[in-house]
C-alpha cells in the first residue's frame, strides 16, 4: 500500500471515529440548548383546540383544499423548511462551540444580522408543518393549525425577550452594542437603535401590541372561515384525539416536565451561587 493510500485510509478512519466522538462530546450541550424548546411543540400542534371556545368550535375545523396547487405548495414548503432548518442547525452549532470554548456572546454567522436565528428557523419550519405535511393523506390546510402556529410565534417572541434580559445581565454593555446593530427576527433595515439601554424598551406596550395583533389575527381567521363557508372535517386522523384521556395526559406530562425542568434549573443556579460564595 502506497503512502498516499495510507493517508487517505487514515483520514477516512479518523472521520468515522470523529463523528460519534463529536456526537458524544456535543450531545449534552446541544441537549441543553434544545430541551428548553421541546415543551413548545405540543403547544404548536394541539393548542388550537383551546380557541374552540370562540363561538362555535366548528370554525376551527374549517379546511382549505389544495388539490389544484399541491405541487407548488410542496415546493415552496420545502424551500422554506430548508431555510428554517439551516438557520436552526447553524445557530445550535455556533452556540455549542461558543459554550465549549467559553468565547462569550455569539456574533458570527446569522447572529451577525439577527439575534434569534434559531427561533426564526423554528417559526419557518413550524409554518410548513402547520400548512401541509407531504407524507400525510390530507389534501387540505386546517384553519385551526394556522391559528395554532400564530400562538407558537407569540410564545417564541416572548421567550426571545426573556433570553435578551438574561444576556443583558450577563454581558451588559457588550450586549447593548450588539442589540443596537442587529434585528430581532429579521435583519435591521434602519440605522442603529437610538435607545441606549434595554431597560428603556417599553415591554408593556410591546406585549400589548403583540397580544392585540394575535387576537386580531385569530378573529380575522374566524371571520373569514364563516364568510367563506369553508368545508369542515372531523378530528379523525389527527395525531391526537382531543376528546380522549390520552390527549390530556400527554399535555399534563409535558406541563409537569416543564415545571420540573424550571425547578431543577433554579436549584442548580442557587447551588452554583453558594459554591461561588464559598
Amino acid at each position: 500500500m502506497t503512502t498516499e493510500k495510507r493517508k487517505k485510509l487514515s483520514r477516512i478512519v479518523e472521520i468515522i471515529l470523529l463523528v460519534p466522538s463529536l456526537i458524544w462530546v456535543y450531545s449534552p450541550i446541544i441537549a441543553g440548548i434544545l430541551f428548553a424548546m421541546i415543551w413548545m411543540f405540543p403547544a404548536a400542534f394541539t393548542s388550537w383546540w383551546l380557541f374552540a371556545f370562540l363561538g362555535q368550535k366548528d370554525w376551527m375545523l374549517g379546511i382549505i383544499s389544495i388539490n389544484d396547487s399541491m405541487v407548488t405548495l410542496i415546493v415552496i414548503e420545502f424551500l422554506i423548511f430548508g431555510i428554517g432548518l439551516c438557520l436552526f442547525v447553524w445557530g445550535v452549532i455556533l452556540i455549542a462551540k461558543a459554550r465549549i470554548k467559553g468565547s462569550g456572546l455569539v456574533k458570527t454567522g446569522p447572529y451577525k444580522f439577527i439575534r434569534h436565528p434559531q427561533h426564526l428557523g423554528l417559526i419557518l419550519m413550524s409554518l410548513c408543518i402547520s400548512l401541509y405535511v407531504p407524507w400525510t393523506s390530507d389534501e387540505f390546510i386546517r384553519i385551526g393549525e394556522i391559528v395554532s402556529w400564530s400562538l407558537f410565534v407569540l410564545i417564541l417572541f416572548i421567550m426571545s425577550d426573556f433570553e435578551e434580559k438574561k444576556l443583558k445581565k450577563e454581558y451588559d454593555e457588550e450586549f447593548e452594542q450588539y442589540r443596537s446593530s442587529t434585528g430581532f427576527f429579521f435583519p435591521r433595515i434602519t440605522k442603529k437603535d437610538k435607545r441606549k439601554n434595554l431597560n428603556e424598551v417599553r415591554y408593556w406596550l410591546r406585549y400589548t401590541l403583540a397580544g392585540v395583533g394575535f387576537i386580531s389575527f385569530v378573529l380575522l381567521i374566524s371571520l373569514l372561515s364563516y364568510i367563506l363557508e369553508l368545508p369542515k372535517i372531523g378530528i379523525v386522523g389527527h395525531l391526537f384525539d382531543f376528546l380522549s384521556k390520552e390527549f390530556w395526559y400527554f399535555n399534563l406530562v409535558c406541563l409537569i416536565s416543564f415545571i420540573v425542568l424550571i425547578i431543577l434549573r433554579k436549584y442548580r443556579e442557587k447551588k452554583n451561587k453558594k459554591e461561588d460564595v464559598i
